[in-house]
């Protein structure tokens, strides 16, 4: 599967249908120059068999402009708009450089949902955003993210033409400010997913954004937003949305990652969120929210509130007490992802015991989440007062029954720890992603992590390994697609193509 399609000396003609060709090795190099995938387990439809034939085609059919003008061309406005999406995403993929502005308009604006994020998409400009309205007024899901050059007057003259928009990811725009929420204010009335991280928007124009529409908002999500603090918050938002009494009760996803505020602010957005199921507060200055606090004080004092069915949180790098997070993850036994990274005061020396993750305190975290039966992703990163032995517990009570489970950082971590992967009552680890990056770890570890046979992704970044400590683990994982060796210095660089030329992997970094 590593060899090129043959190449064809027939002017670029396409093959009649059933013809024998090159489809067998094609279909899987969309990310060219190399990359590749697993052996397929099902039959994809023919429809799917169709998409990957024309993007592994596609640079050739685009040279052609004859064929392409005559044939292609026609075909694809006739398109129906959901395969026209799906083409489009593989598209992005493989081939972005031949994507430019007048392509996007002409092809592919049209559908109820558009992605047009500029990460992936660097031939979209000014002049494409500004075309949306014309050529798609009803689009119902919009994705604008990462494009950061666009102004505040630019973004809300788009918006203020759309009014049927559903969802809107501005993520990125670093210009979009409260013009663009003015306009998503009065002219989107059946809004309900926002996502307005790292742009410009100001507490006042959130404030706006909740009166308006805040009893049908399902997500929000405003991490990053600079110049945001306690001080702004309680001038600006505070006031009038407590005055009008607003509520966000169909909210189920709040991401509040990175905004400098403490516990009065967030408890206030989260006493307006009841049915809120994703919470991220992670790089805030939350110490002891009232989602943390004891079920008794807290309702001895404000009895209309109640702990929210969450299902995923994140509280990386906040000050939190560990007392009262471990309370509080008890009574939350539904939660399917849980983030605890670098607990403690962040960017101090010192992090006091009483918010650090440590041999004291993950042995209790353990007890709880061994019985939650929804638990698939756990993150410890950076938590360096661990030792190796409440590792080990923790890896084999609740890390193995995980399908995500990240220990990067953690400095302490050996190989020995590792040794709770090994079969239990004749059961493997259900681990499907293990990241170890910058940790002691070295090729010991090989033999345990080789147990984990539903591996997909393995990051040992940084760690001791060399060559033939990967090799068992790469033999006994037949399923492992990505593999991230980068500064490993054991493991040199013929053996990185080697593991790429002979075993199915995506990526080897």
């Amino acid at each position: 599967m590593s060899s090129r399609p043959t190449k064809r000396s027939r002017n670029g003609d396409i093959p009649p249908f059933g013809a024998p060709s090159d489809l067998e090795t094609a279909i899987f190099q969309v990310n060219e120059p190399s990359s590749r995938t697993l052996p397929l387990t099902t039959v994809p439809t023919l429809v799917t068999f169709c998409d990957w034939r024309f993007v592994s085609c596609f640079k050739r059919l685009r040279k052609n402009s004859t064929l392409w003008d005559t044939r292609i061309s026609p075909q694809l406005h006739l398109l129906p708009d959901s395969i026209l999406f799906r083409l489009f995403a593989h598209l992005k993929k493989s081939h972005p450089e031949f994507l430019p502005h007048e392509f996007i308009v002409t092809y592919f604006l049209r559908g109820l949902s558009l992605s047009l994020s500029f990460d992936s998409l660097p031939g979209a400009n000014k002049s494409t955003v500004l075309a949306i309205p014309r050529l798609n007024s009803q689009v119902r899901d919009l994705d604008l993210s990462g494009f950061s050059q666009l102004a505040d007057d630019v973004l809300a003259k788009v918006v203020a033409q759309l009014h049927c928009l559903k969802s809107l990811i501005l993520r990125n725009c670093t210009k979009a400010g409260s013009k663009t929420i003015t306009a998503i204010v009065k002219s989107c009335p059946e809004i309900r997913s926002l996502n307005l991280s790292d742009t410009s928007v100001s507490p006042a124009a959130i404030a706006e954004l909740l009166i308006a529409h805040g009893d049908q908002l399902e997500v929000l999500k405003i991490a990053g937003l600079q110049r945001w603090t306690d001080a702004t918050f309680m001038a600006q938002l505070h006031p009038y949305v407590k005055e009008q009494q607003v509520s966000m009760p169909k909210l189920r996803t709040l991401k509040l990652r990175g905004l400098q505020l403490s516990d009065s602010s967030i408890d206030f957005l989260v006493s307006l969120s009841p049915n809120v199921r994703r919470l991220d507060i992670s790089f805030t200055a939350t110490k002891r929210p009232i989602l943390f606090t004891s079920r008794r004080d807290l309702y001895s004092a404000c009895a209309h509130l109640s702990a929210p069915p969450l299902e995923k949180l994140s509280v990386t790098s906040t000050p939190v007490v560990m007392s009262d997070l471990l309370l509080s993850i008890t009574a939350l036994s539904n939660l399917q992802t849980l983030s605890l990274g670098a607990l403690g005061a962040v960017g101090s020396m010192g992090v006091a015991s009483a918010t650090a993750l440590n041999d004291a305190t993950l042995p209790k975290l353990t007890n709880v989440l061994q019985a939650f039966p929804n638990l698939r992703s756990v993150n410890l990163v950076s938590n360096s007062r661990l030792s190796k032995n409440s590792l080990f517990d923790f890896i084999q009570q609740v890390g193995r029954k995980c399908l995500y489970l990240n220990l990067a950082g953690i400095t302490s971590m050996r190989s020995d720890a590792l040794a709770s992967l090994l079969p239990m009552d004749g059961t493997q680890p259900a681990l499907e992603t293990l990241i170890l990056n910058n940790t002691s770890v070295g090729d010991d570890s090989g033999a345990y992590i080789a147990c984990c046979c539903d591996l997909v992704r393995l990051e040992v970044e940084g760690t001791k390994f060399t060559s033939d400590g990967l090799f068992p683990i790469i033999d006994a994982c037949p399923k492992l697609q990505i593999l991230n060796l980068t500064s490993c210095r054991g493991v040199r660089i013929a053996d990185r193509r080697r593991f790429f030329e002979v075993h199915s992997f995506s990526t080897v970094m």
